[in-house]
C-alpha cells in the first residue's frame, strides 16, 4: 500500500524554488529540496519529539546521499549525465577554434545591410536572429541558451539592447524548441515515460500531442510579438531604457555565466570562421534522428517485418534510445570537431584533450 503525504509533497519543490530565487544558488537549492523530500519520506512530518525529528533528518541525509549514488545505477541517467558534461567540452572547442567569433562577424556583416534603413531595424533583425538560433539549436536547451548568449552578447551590447532582453529571448526560444522538437534528451525522457505507461509508439504519440503543447508554442510566439512590436512591459521596459544609455547591465549586477566559458579566448593567430561553429553543432543535430533510428531499428524489424524501409524509419525513431542517441551524437560531434580543427591546424591533439577535460 502506497503512502500518501498529501500537501507535504509540495513543500520540497516550493522551498527549492524559493531558495533558488533568493540565493541564486540553483544546485544548493535543489540539493536542499531533495534532502527535505527524503526527510518527509522518513516520517519527518510526524512531530513525535525532538529525538524523532533529529532521526528523520539523519535518515533523510543518508537517503539523499544514497539517492545521488543510485542515479548511476540507471544506464539512461548515466548516459544523460555524460552528455551534459561533454556538451560543455563542445562549447569550449567552438570558442577556442574561433567559431563563435566567426559567427559574430557574419552577423555584423548582415547588420551592415540595415545601417541605412530606418532607425531600430538592425535591433529587430539581431533579436530575431537570436530567437531563430535558439529555435534551431534544439538538441539540448542548455547548449542552446549558452550558444545564443555567447554569440549575441557582444552584438546586443553594441546595439544597446539589455542583457535582460537577451536572457528572455534565449530562454523563451531555447527551452520551448527543445520541448517541441523531440530529437534530444527531453524527447528521450518523455518517450521513456510514455513507454512505461504502455504506449506502443511513443514517438508517434509525442508528434500527435505537439499541437496541444500550448505553453512552448505561445512562448515562442510571444517573443516574436515583443521583438516586432517593440513593446516592452514592466521591468523589461525599464531595462531597455537603461540599456539605450549604454548600461546593458544594472548597477550591482552579477552575471551568472561561468568564468570557464567566458574566459575561453580564440587561439592566437587563428582566423575566426563561422564554419568552425556551424559544422560541429550541425553534426550533433543531424546525428540525433540517425541514432534514434539506429537504436530502434531492431524493434522496427521485429514489429514490421514486411514494411518498407521508409515505413520502418518513424517506428524505429519512436522506439530508439534517446539517452544513447544524445550521447553518441555529442561524442561524434566532438570527434568531427577534433578532426576538422586538426586538419586546419587550429588545435593539436594534446590541447584538444586538455580542453575536453576542462
Amino acid at each position: 500500500m502506497e503512502t500518501s503525504f498529501g500537501i507535504w509533497s509540495l513543500i520540497p519543490p516550493v522551498v527549492a524554488i524559493i531558495l533558488a530565487i533568493a540565493t541564486r544558488q540553483v544546485f544548493v537549492s535543489l540539493l536542499f529540496g531533495i534532502l527535505l523530500g527524503w526527510v518527509i519520506i522518513n516520517n519527518g512530518i510526524e512531530w513525535l519529539g525532538v529525538e524523532h525529528f533529529i532521526q528523520s533528518i539523519w535518515l533523510g541525509f543518508l537517503s539523499t546521499v544514497q539517492a545521488l549514488v543510485d542515479v548511476f545505477k540507471d544506464d539512461g541517467s548515466t548516459r544523460t549525465i555524460m552528455f551534459c558534461a561533454l556538451v560543455g567540452a563542445l562549447i569550449v572547442f567552438i570558442q577556442r577554434s574561433g567559431g563563435v567569433e566567426g559567427f559574430i562577424l557574419k552577423i555584423n556583416k548582415l547588420l551592415e545591410k540595415y545601417e541605412n534603413k530606418k532607425a531600430g531595424s538592425n535591433r529587430v533583425v539581431v533579436q530575431f536572429l537570436a530567437w531563430l538560433t535558439g529555435l534551431l539549436i534544439f538538441v539540448e536547451s542548455s547548449i542552446s541558451v549558452l550558444t545564443v548568449g555567447a554569440l549575441y552578447r557582444p552584438v546586443f551590447d553594441k546595439l544597446g539592447i539589455s542583457r535582460e532582453k537577451l536572457a528572455y529571448i534565449a530562454d523563451s526560444s531555447s527551452a520551448p524548441s527543445s520541448i517541441l522538437i523531440p530529437f534530444n534528451g527531453w524527447g528521450a525522457f518523455i518517450m521513456t515515460l510514455l513507454a512505461v505507461e504502455g504506449f506502443a509508439n511513443p514517438f508517434s504519440t509525442m508528434l500527435q500531442a505537439m499541437p496541444y503543447n500550448f505553453y512552448p508554442i505561445l512562448a515562442l510566439l510571444m517573443v516574436l510579438i515583443v521583438i516586432f512590436t517593440g513593446k516592452d512591459f514592466g521591468p523589461m521596459a525599464k531595462a531597455e531604457r537603461r540599456a539605450r544609455t549604454g548600461k546593458v547591465l544594472p548597477d550591482g549586477a552579477k552575471p551568472m555565466v561561468t568564468d570557464e566559458l567566458t574566459s575561453v579566448e580564440v587561439k592566437e593567430g587563428i582566423a575566426p570562421k563561422a564554419r568552425n561553429m556551424v559544422i560541429p553543432i550541425l553534426t550533433m543535430v543531424l546525428m540525433m534522428p540517425i541514432m534514434l533510428a539506429y537504436t530502434g531499428w531492431e524493434a522496427a524489424i521485429l514489429e514490421m517485418p514486411n514494411a518498407s524501409f521508409f515505413s520502418k524509419i518513424p517506428y524505429s525513431i519512436g522506439n530508439g534510445s534517446g539517452s544513447t542517441s544524445v550521447l553518441i551524437a555529442v561524442i561524434i560531434s566532438l570527434l568531427v570537431s577534433m578532426i576538422f580543427y586538426r586538419i586546419q591546424g587550429i588545435l593539436k591533439m594534446g590541447e584538444m584533450i586538455d580542453l575536453t577535460l576542462k
